[in-house]
């Protein structure tokens, strides 16, 4: 493979990105796999791979045209990047929205299920101290563990306790309060995971969107068609 002649920007990274910009695999690991995502943002899945893919094919060919100057090349470019820059963008920004929806509604059902409730104040007020005395050695953080598994009340109230009032360490508590979303509420607990993995794919795009530019042209060969004269 000659990399020199492969692609504009004669580098390593670039040639890398627009390689798997060309392969089904490679854009399912940069941007999700639109056959296995949530099927409110599949669509946009599936258009920034085609809009991705069918760039860097031309990115390949803009090497060989002969009708343009390596200006010229390198300029029409950045034009490219720009538009595949701001699909990502658009892409990027629906995966985020539909991220916050399902979590938000995820953390609403839940706690209209899992909240505090004034007909069990007192008897969660007694839970919440017994979690707080079984919390002080490993073999009773176990214990709360399995009266979690087995009472509903147990549950709720480490889903709408604040960590200090259980007196559990903060990151001990967040997992127990997700066991136990999942063991009441799977539906909920799917939807809640879904939106952390749809937020994480949304950082993916962001990663992807900061290669295009300096993978696709040369900035210092692309602005000197700012200064061509007009005759």
């Amino acid at each position: 493979m000659n990399i020199e002649s492969q692609y504009l920007v004669k580098d390593p990274t670039a040639t890398g990105f627009l390689d798997n910009a060309q392969l089904d695999t490679g854009l399912a690991a940069m941007l999700g796999d639109p056959k296995g995502i949530d099927a409110h943002v599949a669509p946009d899945v599936q258009s920034a791979h085609i809009t991705l893919k069918d760039a860097a094919k031309k990115i390949a060919a803009l090497v060989g045209d002969p009708t343009r100057t390596e200006v010229q090349k390198h300029a029409a470019a950045k034009q490219l990047a720009e538009k595949v820059t701001n699909h990502l963008e658009k892409s990027k920004a629906a995966l985020e929205a539909h991220a916050e929806k399902l979590k938000a509604s995820a953390l609403a059902q839940a706690d209209l299920h899992l909240g505090p409730s004034s007909e069990r104040s007192a008897l969660h007020s007694e839970i919440r101290s017994w979690v707080r005395e079984q919390a002080k050695t490993p073999e009773g953080l176990l214990q709360v563990k399995q009266a979690m598994a087995d009472n509903d009340d147990v549950a709720a109230i480490l889903w709408h306790s604040p960590s200090f009032l259980v007196g559990l360490a903060p990151s001990v508590h967040e997992g127990l309060r997700l066991e136990a979303l999942q063991s009441r509420k799977p539906e909920l607990y799917a939807n809640l995971s879904n939106s952390v993995g749809l937020a994480k794919l949304a950082g993916k795009y962001e990663s992807a969107i900061r290669k295009v530019a300096p993978s696709f042209y040369t900035p210092s060969l692309a602005e000197q068609a700012s200064k061509r004269v007009e005759i």
